[in-house]
């Protein structure tokens, strides 16, 4: 069995990246698809946070 080469290990860091940057993406886009019935608050992952506040508090 061969070692792993430099290459090898920055091709396999280069697609895990890729997953987890798409897997963000995709999860960012459907919590902005979610939240689209409602445009008078505020924008961007603090607005999300805050409407998620909101709701606990009730």
């Amino acid at each position: 069995m061969q070692p792993r080469t430099n290459a090898g290990r920055r091709t396999r860091n280069a697609v895990v990246v890729a997953l987890i940057v798409a897997a963000v993406w995709a999860g960012a886009t459907l919590s902005r698809g979610a939240a689209h019935a409602d445009q008078s608050g505020p924008n961007g992952p603090v607005g999300h946070f805050s409407r998620a506040v909101e709701l606990i508090r009730g």
